[in-house]
């Protein structure tokens, strides 16, 4: 059995061409148990065992999350949406952690992690049994606390992941908080995006993790897939093609002959840098020629590279203090800055790679921050939280993650550029001869406008 062999699981997946349906009644199991499925034979399929492939064709028939527990599971069945109970009675139970995410599916009488999150729902005022557990976290099954784990709501039908128990205050009251639950075919849709993408990479549990990283069972989590280069690459393609588009409508048809740069396109390609040999995301290419950090990557530690930048004389940043996470996440958390690499007090405003350690459990050499020098009260993350006291670059970061992750990882850069592009388009943003206007106080708007400034939730 190869990940090559498995059966094609493109009709299932949730696209802008193929959205979940509305007319079900329920959860839409059987694409569910599809996806489900599919993510069960890719994870045996990794360890090209004869055992493995036996134990899945076996499982095909058989070991489902009700078939397994028997009585305990049917004297449960009445507590359960007939959708959900039809989902769990078709999804197969895995020996190995189903996803980097999530480590397994609960056993129905379970008091720790077990089907009905009571205790939640209790918490936030929602009807006994309202709220089903359909995985559990790897974090509760790698410390024993138990609250975590893909969480489903039996009125609403729509499933969100919580890392932590104390994430729950980003999703609930439920009705309040709309954007923090999804489809669950639209999570597991996202969860095998990861796998194409070369994010999450499948493999022999015993094989160790590139750059010394985290490994849950066959499942790595990669600092960044190669297919996220081409698609940076192409959203920022898409911004300049709305800019473009843009100080032409406001000009008109005829370019004007007094432009000193006139059809000057807005970055000419000799203005990109020469990739370097090293294979990390941002390098290869940078949108503006990279200045990083003083000093030079240390062995798993890649410093940030300044990308966009600010007008001259623009006010520095603070980030030596703890708040900014910025420096929180270049230090790794410990509060000390890596041996060899020196890092400023202040930096000038702007957009930055992410500082990356890799052998943390979800590093994200795709992502940025965008260095602010003022405070945004009244702004908000995508999940809806105001954004924090002094925090200096959380502004467009998604913060709490419904489809799975650590609340702490940035947003993508590919991101970052689809939703300018599309701030250009929609007239958001003012576009004139040289490109968008403004200065960095543009961005100020945030705070009353803030639902311009905040990128939906995905991965």
């Amino acid at each position: 059995m190869s990940a090559s062999s498995l059966l094609s699981i493109d009709a299932y997946l949730v696209t802008p061409n193929n959205p979940p349906r509305t007319s079900v009644d329920g959860m839409d199991y059987t694409r569910c148990a599809a996806l489900h499925n599919y993510l069960v034979d890719y994870c045996l399929a990794a360890d090209c065992r004869p055992d493995l492939a036996q134990a899945a064709e076996s499982s095909r028939a058989t070991l489902t999350d009700l078939s397994t527990h028997g009585e305990t599971a049917e004297a449960v069945r009445p507590r359960l949406h007939p959708s959900v109970a039809a989902f769990l009675a078709a999804a197969r139970i895995c020996a190995a952690p189903l996803f980097y995410f999530v480590a397994g599916m609960p056993n129905p009488d379970g008091n720790i992690n077990g089907l009905f999150a009571n205790e939640t729902a209790d918490l936030w005022g929602e009807p006994e049994d309202s709220i089903v557990r359909l995985y559990f976290s790897h974090m509760d099954a790698c410390d024993g606390e138990s609250g975590g784990g893909m969480l489903y709501h039996q009125r609403l039908h729509r499933a969100s992941f919580f890392v932590h128990p104390d994430d729950t205050e980003c999703a609930f009251p439920v009705d309040e908080h709309r954007q923090s639950w999804h489809p669950l075919e639209a999570i597991l849709s996202n969860w095998v995006a990861l796998i194409r993408l070369g994010k999450v990479v499948a493999s022999p549990a015993d094989e160790p993790a590139l750059y010394g990283g985290v490994k849950i069972g066959n499942w790595e989590w990669r600092p960044y897939g190669h297919g996220q280069i081409a698609g940076c690459v192409a959203a920022w393609d898409r911004l300049c093609g709305a800019i473009e588009v843009r100080r032409r409508q406001d000009r008109g048809a005829m370019i004007d002959d007094r432009d000193d740069r006139p059809g000057e396109p807005l970055l000419t390609p000799g203005a990109l840098p020469a990739p370097r040999g090293h294979g990390g995301f941002r390098r290869r290419p940078a949108l503006h020629p990279p200045t990083p950090w003083d000093g030079t990557e240390q062995g798993e530690v890649v410093p940030p590279v300044y990308m966009f930048f600010s007008d001259p004389g623009a006010p520095q940043v603070d980030v030596s203090g703890w708040r900014s996470s910025f420096r929180c996440h270049w230090d790794d958390g410990h509060r000390a800055v890596p041996e060899g690499i020196a890092f400023p007090s202040r930096a000038p405003p702007g957009v930055y790679s992410e500082c990356v350690v890799r052998s943390e459990p979800e590093a994200a050499e795709e992502a940025f921050r965008l260095l602010l020098p003022s405070n945004l009260y009244g702004a908000r993350r995508s999940s809806g939280a105001e954004l924090k006291n002094k925090m200096a670059d959380e502004l467009f970061q998604h913060g709490f993650k419904p489809f799975g992750g650590n609340p702490n990882r940035p947003q993508r850069l590919e991101r970052l550029l689809d939703h300018w592009a599309n701030l250009v388009q929609r007239g958001v943003w003012s576009v004139g001869p040289h490109g968008v206007q403004g200065s960095i106080d543009v961005f100020k708007d945030a705070t009353v406008n803030w639902v311009d400034y905040t990128i939906p939730s995905s991965w």
